[in-house]
């Protein structure tokens, strides 16, 4: 048996609101076939997420590790091709403390890539309806602080492979935006969305 390791986060400032702790139960339930799934949702809190994820990594040693984050501002799912090392200044964690340094590993290269294939990926959400696309950048808070420490675990050889996905406000209620890339999605196909990425990254 398959082990997958499915992350989000809780709220943190400016964003009382967060839909990916329901990913990540939406993962639990769909009792993947042959799969183990190992649920974690973080307090959105850089001391937390950087020693409590690698701890998590040891202990399930997962097949592979899916992560999700909110990027309230946007309007659709964004496929993270990579992480890079840098963290802000603008926004603290939910405890009120900035990460202690402006990049997140001394002496390490700027960026770091999954290799995972983001396009199929992408593809596949597309055509179930939902509107994803490709993203370049993580931004610089948690999310990318959480995708980076992944991603160390893929390079040292501790899970095979890792991915982030930034998911938008869902609406509370109304029609599904499924097939309609103009509107927003439901909180319904944000749980579809993160069963689609964890049967893909699982494959």
């Amino acid at each position: 048996m398959k082990t997958l390791l499915v992350t989000g986060f809780g709220p943190f400032p400016g964003w009382e609101r967060n839909p990916t702790p329901a990913m990540v139960q939406a993962v639990a339930r769909a009792r993947l076939p042959g799969i183990r799934v190992v649920p974690h949702v973080f307090n959105t809190v850089y001391t937390e997420v950087e020693r409590d994820l690698p701890r998590l990594i040891d202990l399930a040693k997962p097949d592979a590790v899916l992560l999700f984050g909110l990027a309230g501002r946007t309007g659709h799912l964004r496929i993270e091709r990579h992480a890079h090392n840098v963290t802000t200044r603008r926004v603290p964690d939910a405890s009120g403390v900035f990460h202690v340094r402006p990049d997140i590993a001394d002496g390490e290269p700027y960026r770091k890539s999954t290799g995972f294939r983001t396009l199929a990926l992408t593809e596949t959400l597309r055509q179930a309806g939902l509107n994803a696309r490709l993203s370049d950048s993580a931004g610089q808070y948690l999310c990318n602080f959480s995708y980076w420490h992944a991603l160390e675990a893929v390079a040292a050889g501790r899970t095979a492979r890792a991915l982030f996905v930034h998911v938008p406000l869902p609406l509370r209620s109304g029609p599904s935006a499924r097939g309609d890339f103009t509107r927003r999605l439901t909180e319904a196909d944000l749980a579809d969305a993160a069963v689609i990425a964890a049967s893909a990254i699982m494959a």
